[in-house]
């Protein structure tokens, strides 16, 4: 679906945006973890790549207890179509500050904007990142598909024991998304 939408709208790679979503998983199973936001039940992460417009180019699964910054490798090598080698952008929150994650989008071509997290000690800069000013958040198109997404019952709750059957299913999400932009814009 994503070659569909790609011949019909063309695939905005000059701005990208990461981030994730933690569901309840009531049933347990594979791929879940004790969610720290939520009194420690057992739940999984949704981690998405869009472009621009909110196309899902990439999507992951991992257990809510695991930290963001570990999903961005995998969801850049989940690509399923190519990457041109054009300049691109990746705006990613807080989550994804972290030097390891900074030196691998660079590697990988990307300029990256993602939010500073302060630590402690640090004194408030009025503005710590470079280019936020001059390029301001791009985030909400991640946010949106996110919603998009949990709005199917399967997807907001994780009903299913085997990770890659909600897998298949948030990627059925995401092709369902993707049909929709290419044929309604």
């Amino acid at each position: 679906m994503l070659r569909f939408y790609g011949r019909r709208r063309h695939i905005h790679w000059k701005w990208q945006a990461v981030d994730s979503r933690s569901c309840p998983a009531p049933l347990g199973g594979s791929d879940t973890g004790n969610n720290p936001t939520d009194r420690s039940k057992q739940g999984s992460k949704i981690h998405i790549l869009v472009d621009q417009w909110g196309a899902p180019l990439a999507v992951w699964v991992t257990g809510a207890n695991q930290h963001d910054k570990r999903s961005i490798e995998s969801l850049v090598f989940h690509n399923v179509v190519k990457r041109p080698t054009s300049d691109q952008h990746l705006c990613a929150d807080k989550a994804y500050d972290s030097a390891d994650v900074h030196q691998f989008i660079r590697q990988k071509g990307y300029v990256s904007h993602i939010k500073h997290r302060r630590r402690r000690g640090e004194l408030p800069d009025p503005c710590p990142i470079p280019g936020e000013t001059q390029f301001p958040a791009r985030r909400w198109v991640v946010e949106r598909t996110l919603s998009w997404l949990v709005r199917r019952r399967s997807i907001r709750t994780r009903w299913c024991k085997h990770s890659q059957n909600w897998l298949a299913l948030v990627q059925f999400a995401c092709a369902s998304v993707l049909a929709d932009l290419a044929i309604f814009g």
